[in-house]
């Protein structure tokens, strides 16, 4: 059985190994893209005056596509311009897209040029004071009333971050990586700020990993403490820390069941 297991446990880190790589790879295309097109795609932005300022909506298509192209090659998968739209389209009706890999290039695609869009705007945050005081009045009022979408693309954010060296908390936007303070306790997905209604859930393999249960919502989301642990990229954090789900989808299982038979 230990034999068994321990075998179990070399597959599954050699799967997380290759993916990570695989990960690698893309995230270096996508900087070299960003280089080497960024300024001529951010040149005709049109930035809105109130957060968020450029909701993924509002990317043009072009640069989605052409950054997404790319990608796909890395994955040395040639797709048709054909496909590729029908993929577009069924995204955006909210009908997903089957080849997982294909979605999975697309959301690194529009992250990619989200990012972009962030780094411009909080360079004008330092220069302009308009702009500077917009964004600390969404800070002001997200820590008041737990705004839980991120100003700069406008998608709700699915992670928080404990920042040392006191823990005050952070949302963090998984598609264009902006951060913004919240209060320190409550649900981020719902807003419900009871703590009684949070549960919390640890795994000794994922030091300073937290998944929160809400007994309100019936979700689940995963808090980083970034004094306990070092992380350079969320986003793949996250994947890292994917067995997690998998017990939060039990919990969210059962709360389900418990709740039809109240």
């Amino acid at each position: 059985m230990n034999t068994l297991n321990e075998t179990n446990a070399t597959v599954e880190e050699n799967n997380l190994e290759e993916a990570y790589q695989t990960y690698r790879l893309l995230k270096e295309e996508i900087k070299e893209w960003q280089e080497e097109r960024g300024s001529f795609w951010l040149q005709n932005l049109k930035i809105t005056e109130a957060p968020p300022y450029y909701p993924l909506a509002n990317l043009p298509a072009d640069a989605i596509f052409e950054l997404w192209v790319r990608l796909n090659r890395v994955m040395e998968e040639e797709v048709s311009d054909s496909d590729l739209k029908d993929a577009w389209q069924n995204l955006k009706a909210g009908r997903g897209i089957q080849k997982a890999w294909l979605q999975s290039t697309l959301q690194l695609a529009l992250s990619g040029l989200a990012q972009l869009v962030r780094i411009m705007l909080n360079s004008r945050f330092e220069d302009n004071i308009q702009f500077r005081n917009s964004i600390s009045e969404h800070e002001h009022e997200s820590e008041e009333n737990q705004n839980r979408c991120c100003p700069i693309c406008g998608e709700k954010a699915v992670l928080s971050v404990l920042i040392p060296p006191h823990g005050k908390r952070f949302l963090h936007c998984i598609f264009c990586g902006q951060e913004w303070p919240v209060m320190r306790t409550g649900c981020i997905l719902c807003g419900r700020d009871e703590a009684s209604s949070q549960n919390y859930l640890r795994a000794k393999e994922y030091p300073g990993v937290e998944l929160v249960t809400c007994e309100s919502c019936g979700q689940f989301f995963k808090e980083f403490d970034l004094r306990l642990l070092t992380a350079e990229d969320l986003v793949w954090e996250d994947v890292r820390t994917l067995p997690l789900n998998y017990a939060g989808e039990h919990w969210v299982a059962d709360h389900r069941t418990s709740v039809k038979t109240q």
